[in-house]
């Protein structure tokens, strides 16, 4: 699988470093990590990444929801969510900004790969990828 450039978005500190370890170990990037809508908006303006991972809740009022509309309407950015909410209307929400994927907390390395895999065969930033 080619290497991405990976931001990630999540306000528990051990999961965002269980992520950032893991996508590493994948060969990934992770080219920074936001708790907040706000931390996020602004770390995503300094960075180049191919794809954002983020979690839906987040600290402040803003969730990962708005992180994903903001992506939407201001940088293009292709998106996966990593959440453990089950919530039908929460994700109905979630997925009306059609995210890359919607992956559930616990993640395992195999599913957060084959996520991914499919990104990088499909190509949606249309950026020539390392």
């Amino acid at each position: 699988m080619n290497k991405l450039s990976i931001y990630i978005v999540e306000d528990e500190p051990i999961l965002a470093t269980l992520l950032k370890y893991t996508l590493q170990s994948m060969g990934h990037v992770v080219c920074g990590v936001a708790e907040s809508y706000e931390d996020a908006v602004k770390g995503l303006h300094q960075t180049d990444p191919d794809l954002v991972i983020t979690d839906i809740m987040l600290r402040g009022s803003e969730t990962g929801i708005d992180v994903a509309r903001y992506i939407k309407a201001n940088l293009n950015l292709p998106f996966i969510f990593l959440s453990s909410i089950t919530n039908e209307e929460m994700v109905a929400d979630a997925m009306s900004t059609a995210p890359v994927s919607y992956l559930r907390k616990p993640v395992s390395k195999e599913a957060l790969n084959t996520a991914l895999s499919l990104f990088t065969m499909l190509n949606i930033t249309g950026k020539t990828i390392d």
